[in-house]
């Protein structure tokens, strides 16, 4: 049986595992080569799925959710009820918009979490409300910029899509060991 998670930090496998939500709906795109969000009706409802799945097991080991991933999980759900009720005026919109959506919507997640939250933006368990604003507000600041680039460059999912939610998740875990 696995045990819970240590009171400040989650272990890898908590922070890997929050991941494949949205690989299950990258994957296919990556091995085709090609993205066309209007035919991943499928796979917005199996990353909508996993994602509830593994929220639940995050939360059940006592791990701290990954705020990036909340907002790509949301990205998800909307994308399923968009693409399988369907929603053709939200399912048009995300279409065009490719990775900028996910974006938006990762911003939205991260100024409510950096407001509301005490791990806020970074995600983080810690006695330290200071940092914890302060590198909330800096990934904030970064995921705004991967908003822009994802807008800049929504043609090309790698670049506008790919590119920036990597290198969020990576400032995001360059900040918390930081901390360490």
């Amino acid at each position: 049986m696995l045990r819970g998670v240590s009171k400040s930090q989650n272990p890898v496998w908590i922070e890997l595992i929050q991941l494949l939500p949205v690989i299950s709906l990258a994957l296919p795109f990556i091995l085709r080569g090609e993205v066309d969000l209007s035919r991943a009706a499928s796979g917005f409802l199996l990353g909508a799925s996993l994602f509830a799945i593994v929220s639940w097991l995050v939360l059940h080991f006592q791990g701290v959710l990954n705020p990036i991933l909340i907002g790509t999980g949301i990205w998800l759900v909307l994308g399923a009820l968009a693409f399988n009720v369907p929603l053709e005026a939200i399912a048009s919109r995300i279409s065009a918009a490719q990775g900028f959506s996910l974006f938006v919507v990762i911003a939205a997640v991260g100024v409510a979490a950096t407001v509301a939250s005490p791990q806020g933006f970074i995600g983080y368990r810690g006695s330290d409300a200071a940092w914890i604003r302060r590198t909330s507000l800096i990934l904030l600041a970064v995921g705004v910029a991967a908003a822009a680039v994802a807008f800049r460059f929504r043609s090309d999912i790698r670049v506008g899509g790919g590119l920036p939610f990597i290198v969020l998740n990576v400032a995001r875990r360059m900040l918390i060991r930081s901390k360490r």
